[in-house]
């Protein structure tokens, strides 16, 4: 899924990995950009406190996936396959977040991440009905996936303040160059027309129509291959 938002800063941002001292900051980033997002707005909709329940959802899978630092990977049997590229200005402001998954085996799902809410699992209580509704349109976008080994954008967002400034296409550029030198297809899930437009830009092609079902609504699976490196 994708999302972006608006105005400007004056910095000029620099892609750099994330890393566990960023969770506070990319999970701000992400709750922020995809509250309004069109799939993501009717899903925490069904939560008691949809704000609360979004934020609780980024920073588990931060926390568990994304943003572990290297010895958790060790302790905890993760392969190492997920990377967070990181726009910043020069102070150091997380102006944009883009989450890939090197996708070899079977994804995450989100029965992955359930727990009692202690130790990094999702509190289902927290979640409420939107947790039905999660799990569905993972499943619809899981039906959509290639079948062989490809890179996967989880997410991509940008900040309120920092839109028009290319950060966008500039995150993209920086993974799709990470998947051209594994010799891998990237694929994703664009859910509004805007975000399909920018994939569209950079390569990317509709592959399917994911339909997870009313209230829900459809949007595009994108995949683009992977073209020569030098």
């Amino acid at each position: 899924m994708s999302s972006m938002s608006a105005s400007r800063v004056p910095s000029p941002p620099v892609v750099r990995p994330g890393g566990p001292g960023d969770l506070d900051a990319v999970a701000a980033l992400l709750t922020g950009a995809f509250a309004d997002d069109p799939v993501v707005r009717v899903i925490i909709a069904a939560a008691p406190d949809p704000l609360a329940a979004l934020d609780h959802l980024h920073r588990v899978t931060l926390g568990s996936e994304y943003l572990v630092a290297d010895d958790e990977e060790s302790a905890n049997g993760i392969a190492g396959d997920a990377v967070v590229d990181l726009a910043v200005d020069g102070d150091g402001r997380v102006l944009g977040a883009a989450l890939w998954d090197r996708i070899d085996r079977a994804p995450k799902t989100p029965a992955d991440l359930e727990g009692d809410g202690a130790g990094g699992g999702i509190d289902l209580a927290l979640l409420g009905d939107a947790w039905g509704l999660l799990t569905r349109d993972t499943a619809a976008c899981l039906a959509e996936r290639p079948a062989r080994p490809h890179w996967y954008l989880y997410l991509l967002a940008v900040d309120a303040g920092a839109r028009g400034m290319g950060i966008g296409s500039a995150l993209l550029d920086h993974g799709l160059a990470r998947a051209d030198a594994s010799g891998l297809p990237a694929h994703l899930e664009a859910t509004s027309e805007g975000a399909a437009r920018l994939y569209e830009r950079h390569g990317f092609r509709t592959t399917a129509t994911i339909a997870p079902g009313a209230p829900l609504p459809s949007y595009r699976a994108m995949t683009r291959e992977a073209s020569a490196t030098s």
